[in-house]
């Protein structure tokens, strides 16, 4: 059985209905039990309008707030879509939700549990803030931590294998690696600390190779951000798509930003941040390095520090270990030093 053992971590603290315009929400034909199958694959929430023929706010809704591109782009991206009239195919829906009211709207997990509930007529622009509350509510549901409650993966804890594209279309599989690898998590290109870190270590490629060590940069951003991130660093190192965060979370360094952090990054960096990921909820991993070896046995050290970096594998190659020290609100509690 395929495992890896953390070596070192370092921490651095961080089908539509025809009525629909093209560039709005995207109703699909679909009923409640293949929606759920869809939000499953592609790991998105439910959203069900349930309308009536008679219903003037419904008709409303469809006509002035569904085909905005803005709203569109956003249901479309993170939620399966589905237009279903109350007194006809959805019939059980009203009666198991008790709906009195229209339009009525379901937030729906992909299990297809109740998320949130809303009703009643919104412009575009008023019902796109409901879509960022449900989807925060799937962020409590799902228990991301906060900057303060990350721990992330600590000495000689294994880690799963896991693959990822690099930028050159090329699959990076960890159970294949057979050199010490460094793994450095970025928050993206947006992200100046990031950027001076990774042109750092530009300069230690050839140290690196000298070890037998290979680095690997791992981003939660879109192959067109992680361009950016190649043309503003110079980079050379590979640089994976952790699409979903699923790497990040088998670390255990993904966080949520508290709203006001959030609210700051999107009003100054705009699209660079809104558009960047792979969904729209604000999560981002912490900017964390760990270095695996071979059988992927673990230290701890922080900085964005190239030279502490080279250090921690100085004393890998010679048989000793570094002290432990893990990270507290981006302070360490001791000096990192080689112990025998």
């Amino acid at each position: 059985m395929f495992t890896k053992i953390i070596y070192t971590v370092l921490f651095l603290v961080g089908i539509s209905f025809n009525a629909q315009s093209k560039d709005g929400i995207n109703f699909q034909t679909k009923n409640l039990e293949e929606a759920k199958k869809l939000a499953q694959q592609e790991n998105k929430l439910i959203f069900i309008d349930l309308y009536t023929t008679w219903c003037g706010p419904c008709k409303l809704m469809k006509k002035n707030t569904f085909p905005d591109a803005e709203l569109g782009a956003f249901f479309n991206k993170n939620f399966i879509s589905l237009y279903i009239d109350a007194e006809k195919e959805g019939v059980d829906l009203a009666k198991k939700f008790k709906i009195v009211n229209y339009p009525s709207f379901l937030f729906l997990d992909k299990n297809g549990e109740l998320v949130q509930y809303d009703y009643g007529y919104y412009n575009a622009k008023q019902f796109l803030t409901v879509g960022y509350s449900v989807l925060e509510k799937r962020n409590l549901g799902n228990k991301t931590p906060t900057l303060a409650e990350v721990k992330g993966k600590l000495v000689g804890e294994t880690i799963p294998d896991f693959t990822a594209q690099n930028q050159f279309g090329n699959t990076f599989s960890l159970s294949q690696e057979k050199k010490k690898t460094v793994l450095v998590f970025i928050r993206g290109q947006w992200c100046p600390y990031c950027n001076k870190y990774v042109e750092s270590l530009q300069n230690i490629a050839p140290e690196l190779e000298s070890k037998n060590t290979q680095l690997v940069i791992i981003s939660p951003e879109k192959p067109e951000f992680i361009a950016k991130t190649i043309d503003k660093t110079k980079t050379s190192y590979s640089v994976l798509y952790d699409e979903n965060y699923k790497i990040a979370e088998l670390f255990d360094v993904l966080y949520i930003p508290e709203r006001k952090t959030l609210d700051l990054y999107e009003k100054h960096l705009g699209d660079d941040f809104k558009k960047s990921r792979s969904d729209e909820t604000g999560r981002l991993p912490v900017s964390a390095t760990y270095i695996l070896d071979e059988n992927q046995k673990k230290e701890l050290y922080n900085e964005f520090d190239r030279i502490l970096l080279l250090n921690q594998l100085n004393c890998i190659q010679n048989g000793r270990k570094e002290n432990e020290h893990p990270l507290r609100r981006g302070k360490w509690r001791k000096h990192p030093r080689c112990n025998r």
